[in-house]
């Protein structure tokens, strides 16, 4: 009996063991210590503020559609995408809320850019956006695209119909009416 107690109690303790090592979260494997404003401004290619139209899911990592708004360093599109690995170390942004905007200090050339959280990128607060005003100064407003310019195209290259081709569907309509109406006077006569 002793004996059964003792392995119940192991069992529990290993089943107690592997639910806390299956729960912890992913971020805390991630080892990095995020460096001051100045250092991660000097790392980044871009610095901009962007509210998160869409997140996607990336192997373990998250693909974020976002809308820039105003931006500090680099040249961003209106409509632009950022890439936050995830896993084991990555120290990943995690799933951002869609809606909500952001400043993000993002790396690369061209779209998908990447970003994480030892970068400094994270919630677009007054406080984080003044220490950037601080260092970048107030930056500028990122402009939608100018709509698209009409284009005038030729349909063809003849001249336009003359008068009797083009008066000549409202010529046998009237003369359709004419018929008609000499009918029905015949009709009401007899």
């Amino acid at each position: 009996m002793f004996r059964a107690v003792r392995l119940a109690a192991a069992l529990l303790l290993t089943c107690l063991g592997l639910v806390l090592t299956v729960s912890a979260p992913a971020s805390a494997d991630c080892t990095c210590k995020q460096a001051g404003l100045d250092k991660q401004v000097a790392k980044a290619d871009l610095v901009f503020v962007g509210t998160v139209d869409k997140v996607e899911g990336q192997g373990n990592g998250f693909l974020y559609e976002i809308t820039a708004s105003r931006t500090y360093q680099g040249s961003p599109d209106r409509k632009t995408e950022i890439l936050s690995a995830g896993g084991r170390d990555a120290c990943g942004l995690g799933e951002l809320g869609v809606g909500t905007s952001y400043i993000f200090f993002a790396t690369g050339t061209e779209t998908p850019y990447a970003a994480d959280a030892c970068g400094g990128s994270g919630p677009a607060n007054p406080t984080k956006i003044d220490k950037v005003e601080a260092v970048l100064g107030a930056g500028t407003a990122v402009e939608p695209p100018p709509p698209p310019t009409a284009q005038r195209t030729k349909v063809e290259q003849s001249p336009p119909a003359g008068f009797a081709r083009a008066a000549a569907p409202g010529a046998a309509a009237v003369l359709v009416g004419l018929l008609g109406l000499v009918v029905v006077r015949r009709l009401s006569r007899a």
